[in-house]
């Protein structure tokens, strides 16, 4: 197995490093993640509670090649130092090639992984999104916005 390569989240922008050379993440609200911890780290993400699969219509037609298929995701955040967990609300859109394993209960996140693929010049697909170790979701989306973040009464325990 490849070992993984990890992403970290520069203060304040929307970057990454990647091999030492800096490419824009272009998450539509990401700032909203920057405001939780100056360090945040996609690792901070340690669990999955809730996914909604669902289709934007661009017509009265079930199957269309114009149809989006688009993911909510609500993760739980814990970032590093606190026992405070937030709940982060998630759109990913233009969802392709979904995969998903879950036992039950909340999915545990080993490493997630939001990777820029923009630069393979895949049809309508700009990142790849997935969980590394445990690899219980794995996906491609042409774009990602957070829409909310807020504290969360879950506790790990």
């Amino acid at each position: 197995m490849v070992t993984p390569i990890v992403y970290y989240i520069c203060e304040r922008l929307k970057y990454f490093i990647k091999k030492g050379t800096l490419k824009v993440l272009n998450i539509k609200n990401f700032h909203l993640l920057n405001s939780l911890s100056p360090e945040f780290s996609l690792l901070d993400m340690k669990y999955i509670t809730e996914i909604r699969y669902f289709i934007e219509y661009s017509n009265s037609f079930l199957f269309d090649e114009e149809n989006k298929t688009n993911l909510h995701i609500i993760f739980l955040l814990q970032p590093k130092g606190t026992h405070n967990f937030y709940e982060v609300s998630m759109n990913f859109y233009g969802v392709e090639n979904f995969e998903l394993f879950a036992n039950g209960g909340a999915i545990q996140l080993s490493i997630l992984q939001i990777i820029d693929i923009s630069d393979r010049s895949w049809e309508n697909i700009r990142f790849q999104v997935r969980d590394v170790e445990n690899e219980d979701i794995d996906f491609y989306c042409n774009s990602i916005e957070i829409l909310n973040v807020k504290e969360s009464q879950i506790i790990d325990g």
